[in-house]
């Protein structure tokens, strides 16, 4: 009974095969396609033009929801680089759906252009996902794809081709040096051998010692020299290679950590945050203290005992100059210009820690050289010991405490910075004796500058107390002419300027799409009030009237990252801000134009000559 059951089922299971064939055959039907065969996607990277390129082919009767496009783009470990959550998408086909109401759809074929906001220094991943249908058939579950991209790399050239290259040449490595775009100097080193590349850095090094980064060190460099008993120029030249090596160090480890971990590492934002600031505050105003004989700071007792040997006590200052050094490039010099953004691109693009490492160390060391010869010179200049050496003491001492308010006026009001300045103006002027009788000789001279310093010390203390904030105009509230006010409109809003201040990754992105749609180009001014030359370049440069008519018909926007939190951090990782200043372009689509950022100072001569030749060809 069980083998005739069996056997009729196999046979019920046959005629059901057949039947379902012969009714194929009857009604000319074929198996429907899968959503592969039916909706082909092709993708291709135009780094160039900074954009992704996707194609997508469709069969007859299929068709594409507008609404279920999603892009993303990822490095390879996962980190979101972009979503386009702004982007848009070409016209389409309205259609009225079952599942879905009115919706548009497109059919045959669809191109997408993604745009890259910034040609991306690793290799990326693309994640497209999409959903289709076959019209009045049956609908695909959403679909979801990858592609890879590599990082866009230098075409190889022949040597006659690299004798032709104008960065191949002698004048190419000229106008590399003096370029203000990062990506170039990153571009011609990526096609060098690597004693060429730390030549280049040693030379950059030398080109940074004569910027505003490096002019804080002198007095640093030089109060170290005269807290010594009898300065020489042997001892000033043992002592100020020692303050650049202990500067190469953070570079140096800056190097082998950007190689490591990439340019997001992003050392210049953590640096300038208010807890290291107040530290190294801290650090001078306790130095310049010692320098004025309140105290003779001490090592503990057992490195004291052994300083005191023979030969150890020289060591002992060469260690606390290297210290110094080491803090100066941490926290005095703060600045970005494209020589060391282009540099840490490189670095972080190669991926080579010991290239890193080598590069930064040689850049540092070209960066102390003017440093040394600097100090090799006080310390011959330098009287011997005497009065006059405690006078040159205190002296460096009110100028370690310059340097701490300095420092500190990153993070506090100006108008506060302005009145500490005055109080140390002035107390610095009563202690030379500008109180006391005038003497003869010398001595007259001598009061005449402490009556000179006291007298300016108090006017920025009033100053202050007004309300002023710059130590070279500080009466400046007091003299400048009161505003008219227009009785007629007194109820309009106040002006201020052109510049519209955000903070946000999403108020950016919102601020972007509005420029977009009204298809007007961007300035993006990412600032923090720690960064000294942020205020330089904004009083100078981008507040120039100038400046402000070459920029009408820009939409101007000013990034605010002054607290460190996921927000900002996100922000300098996503545009790939290396360090402050930075100004970036973007054209209509809200592309950023390529090779065409501002990193560091730029005067505004120079910075219309920028707009001009940089930006105005690809708006």
């Amino acid at each position: 009974m069980h083998t005739t059951w069996q056997r009729l089922g196999l046979a019920l299971a046959l005629l059901l095969a057949w039947s379902a064939t012969m009714a194929q055959d009857f009604f000319g039907e074929e198996p429907l396609p899968t959503v592969d065969e039916a909706i082909q996607l092709v993708t291709d990277a135009d780094w160039d033009n900074q954009q992704l390129l996707l194609d997508f082919e469709l069969i007859d009767d299929v068709y594409l929801y507008q609404h279920r496009f999603g892009f993303t783009l990822k490095d390879t470990n996962g980190n979101v680089l972009d979503d386009f959550k702004d982007l848009t998408l070409p016209e389409g086909k309205a259609k009225t759906d079952e599942i879905f109401g009115d919706v548009i759809v497109y059919f045959h074929r669809v191109g997408v252009t993604l745009p890259v906001k910034s040609v991306p220094l690793v290799d990326t991943v693309l994640e497209v996902r999409y959903q289709g249908c076959i019209e009045d058939t049956l609908c695909y579950p959403p679909t979801k794809k990858t592609f890879e991209f590599s990082s866009p790399q230098p075409t190889k050239k022949s040597p006659a081709a690299s004798a032709a290259s104008p960065v191949s040449n002698g004048n190419g490595f000229l106008d590399t040096l003096q370029s203000e775009d990062a990506n170039a100097f990153n571009q011609w080193m990526e096609n060098q051998s690597i004693g060429l590349i730390i030549g280049l850095f040693f030379v950059g090094g030398l080109l940074l010692a004569f910027t505003p980064c490096v002019f804080p060190m002198v007095p640093i460099l030089s109060g170290i020299i005269a807290g010594e008993e009898n300065p020489s120029a042997s001892r000033g030249f043992v002592l100020s290679s020692a303050y650049v090596l202990g500067m190469a160090v953070p570079y140096t480890l800056a190097g082998l950590l950007v190689a490591l971990f990439g340019a997001g590492l992003n050392l210049q934002f953590l640096l300038q945050q208010p807890a290291a600031i107040i530290t190294s505050a801290v650090i001078f105003v306790v130095l310049a203290l010692s320098m004025f004989g309140l105290y003779e700071l001490q090592l503990p007792h057992f490195l004291r005992d052994k300083l005191h040997q023979p030969g150890e006590e020289k060591r002992g200052s060469l260690i606390g100059a290297a210290i110094m050094g080491a803090i100066s490039a941490l926290v005095v010099s703060p600045c970005v210009t494209p020589i060391l953004a282009g540099a840490l691109i490189y670095v972080a693009a190669s991926g080579d820690a010991a290239t890193g490492a080598a590069s930064l160390f040689a850049l540092s060391i070209g960066m102390g050289i003017p440093l040394i010869i600097v100090g090799t010179g006080g310390g011959s200049l330098l009287p011997r010991a005497g009065m006059w050496m405690e006078e040159i003491k205190r002296f460096f001492g009110v100028v370690m405490l310059g340097v701490a308010i300095w420092l500190l006026s990153r993070i506090i009001d100006d108008t506060i910075a302005l009145g500490l300045y005055g109080l140390l103006f002035a107390v610095y002027g009563v202690q030379l004796g500008a109180l006391e009788a005038a003497g003869e000789g010398l001595a007259r001279l001598k009061r005449g500058l402490a009556l000179v310093l006291a007298l300016y010390g108090s006017v920025m203390i009033v100053g202050a107390l007004s309300g002023g904030s710059d130590p070279l105009q500080p009466l400046q509230p007091l003299t400048q002419q009161p505003q008219v006010v227009n009785q007629t409109n007194n109820t309009a809003p106040q002006d201020h300027g052109p510049w519209q201040t955000l903070i946000g990754k999403a108020s950016l992105e919102q601020a972007l799409a509005a420029s977009r749609r009204a298809d007007k180009p961007v300035l993006v001014d990412f600032f923090a009030e720690w960064c000294v030359a942020c205020r330089v370049l904004e009083e100078e440069t981008l507040s120039n009237e100038a400046v402000l008519t070459e920029m009408t018909g820009f939409d101007l926007y000013r990034v605010d990252i002054t607290e460190i939190n996921a927000d900002s951090q996100a922000i300098m990782e996503h545009y790939n801000i290396l360090g402050l200043p930075a100004l970036v372009f973007f054209d209509t689509t809200s592309n950023e134009v390529p090779n065409a950022r501002v990193l560091g100072e730029m005067g505004p001569d120079r910075f219309i000559q920028h707009l001009n030749a940089k930006v105005a060809p690809h708006l």
